[in-house]
């Protein structure tokens, strides 16, 4: 490659059009498909009951009021909802420009701090990563906390780093205050802690001395305080009493009854160190060379951005560990941090010329992710059709054959001790698993029944389409996105023998049958238990699905007439002509 083309590559020109095709393709790709999990149709109901009550001060959920999150997230759905008419891409408008702009911040942050080589791979972290792939584009919090945070950070970093750009502290501080009223008082807490840190252990005070570090300070105090008086005393009492300092010792939804319980319970306080490996896929293999990277770099004095980058990462992951409930979105956050901790090890192979040791550990490294790579070209459609009941073919075997072929090149290039070739593949696995699970693993899952898919396929096939969704026995196995469509679109479902013993519950679903729908929906395991074996209804499976590692069944249920039956109605038609045929005999 010659030099001026080399240098074009490593220009923003080129690196910030690329970015936001790829950031398109990530977090764009799949925004009208069914709403898909991880609480998208809890906060889509709590939009819809916001916007049809027009209350948009007070949130409420299942006639309840609902005091676990401000509404500001909502106001942001419900914004897109009246700008753009509903559907599921206008519920996740936040969520996905929020991700684009995390990974733009990202791209900008990796310019500031190393080069834009750096800010550029610690953007595709972003944008390819499974957590960002698979977290980024729902209908949730998080990729708007996520945001925030990010231009927060930026804006210090910016700040601090450019004396010239003294107002970016306005900038930061309004930013973490939006997060803050987005989500929880976090979105301030740890910018501010490794902030804090930084400037501790490098025995720094200026920062207090700026002004306008001061008017940012009190202008997101104000911000904040407004915010929240505005919500009203109930709101403030539940949300900083019960959600925030509930979370802080005990585990909402789980069995144990304390943070200390929790730390060695279902998800331990190590749990976020098993699962990073996987949530950062493919770019988790170079952590470990990033971190030995950043700590060479001590005296930490010497190398403030360094520093910066490494308690950014350390103390997010404290942080998260420390807090008793944890799930993989709650790490949305710390991806922009792992990012250029990966741009950092591009920056120093391909920017400085040298990784000033650490190419053992590299070429190890790079080995591993290639034999992952084989390996979860075979295991990888067993572990899916497991957990999602798809087929095994769902992604296609020429794409399988060239994810194996591409470890199998990853390991060969370790092996020669090529790595500048070695680290531009993994950026190329990045792409393409980007392209997997967008194009064929998201939609495939879908096509297996999706909420919406068996919310159409139901209310198609509904004789009259006022009539309730019919569900035998319980719904425990429904999830919230399946509540959205059947309760708040549909109108209404109907639990037929709620809290009955089977044959009292069989009883009832055959008068329920007789008066208004043939249809019902119910697990596997009630129908074998149940319906199958009873010799007055005739059943006909129209459509399975899975839900909360269930079977679920969609039935067009009818009476069996027996021959008993037929003989006594034909009996009952003749005696009806009876009259009449002893009419013309009397009178001849």
């Amino acid at each position: 490659m010659n030099t001026s083309r080399a240098a074009y590559l490593h220009r923003p020109s080129f690196h910030i059009p690329l970015l936001l095709i790829l950031g398109f393709l990530a977090f764009c790709a799949n925004a009208s498909i069914s709403l898909f999990g991880e609480t998208e149709g809890l906060y889509a109901i709590v939009t819809q009951t916001m916007i049809a009550a027009q209350d948009y001060v007070h949130l409420w959920v299942r006639g309840e009021p609902y005091f676990n999150k401000p509404p500001l997230f909502f106001w942001l759905q419900a914004g897109f909802i009246h700008s753009l008419g509903w559907s599921e891409a206008a519920l996740r408008l936040p969520s996905i420009l929020s991700s684009l702009g995390t990974m733009m911040t990202t791209y900008f942050l990796g310019r500031l701090m190393f080069s834009p080589l750096a800010g550029f791979w610690g953007a595709l972290v972003v944008a390819t990563c499974y957590a960002g792939l698979w977290f980024g584009p729902l209908a949730i919090i998080d990729p708007v906390l996520t945001f925030c945070m990010t231009l927060g950070m930026y804006a210090w970093a910016r700040a601090y780093f450019q004396e010239s750009s003294q107002g970016w502290y306005g900038v930061g501080f309004v930013a973490l205050a939006l997060g803050s009223m987005v989500k929880t008082l976090h979105a301030f807490a740890l910018p501010a802690l490794v902030m804090g840190m930084f400037l501790w252990i490098r025995h720094d005070g200026r920062v207090f001395r700026e002004s306008w570090f001061w008017v940012g300070a009190v202008g997101s105090g104000l911000l904040l305080g407004g915010y929240y008086l505005f919500l009203g005393q109930e709101f403030r009492q539940h949300f900083f009493l019960e959600e925030n300092l509930k979370r802080m010792v005990t585990v909402a939804g789980d069995q144990q009854h304390s943070a200390w319980e929790a730390y060695w319970g279902k998800r331990p306080i190590f749990w976020y160190g098993l699962v990073i490996w996987f949530d950062a896929f493919p770019w988790s293999a170079l952590l470990p060379v990033g971190f030995f990277l950043l700590w060479k770099r001590r005296p930490w004095l010497k190398s403030p951005k360094e520093l910066w980058v490494f308690l950014w990462v350390v103390v997010y992951f404290v942080a998260f560990s420390l807090a008793p409930e944890k799930h993989e979105r709650y790490l949305l956050p710390l991806l922009p941090a792992i990012g250029l901790v990966v741009g950092y090890v591009y920056h120093g192979l391909f920017q400085e010329g040298s990784l000033s040791g650490g190419r053992g550990l590299l070429r190890g490294l790079l080995g591993c992710l290639g034999v992952a790579c084989v390996v979860g070209v075979f295991l990888g459609p067993i572990l899916l059709q497991k957990k999602w009941h798809v087929p095994l073919d769902m992604i296609p075997l020429a794409l399988r054959v060239g994810l194996g072929i591409l470890g199998l090149a990853l390991i060969g290039l370790a092996v020669m001790n090529r790595l500048r070739m070695s680290l531009l593949g993994v950026g190329v696995l990045g792409v393409v698993l980007m392209v997997t699970v967008t194009g064929f693993i998201i939609p495939g899952i879908q096509a297996e029944g999706s909420p919406r898919l068996v919310f159409n396929e139901h209310q198609h096939r509904l004789t009259n389409q006022t009539d309730p969704i019919s569900v035998l026995q319980s719904r425990d196995w429904r999830e919230d996105e399946d509540e959205f469509y059947w309760e708040y679109l549909h109108g209404h479902s109907r639990i037929v023998g709620k809290g009955l013993e089977d044959s009292l519950a069989l009883e009832e679903l055959k008068r329920e049958i007789q008066q208004s729908t043939s249809l019902v929906m119910m697990t596997e395991d009630q129908f074998n238990r149940v319906i199958a074996r009873d010799p007055d209804l005739e059943a006909k499976i129209l459509l399975k699905f899975y839900r909360s590692k269930n079977q679920i069944v969609l039935l067009s249920l009818s009476r069996r007439i027996h021959h008993g039956e037929i003989v006594e109605s034909e009996k009952h038609e003749m005696q009806k002509y009876l009259p009449i045929a002893e009419f013309f005999v009397k009178w001849g």
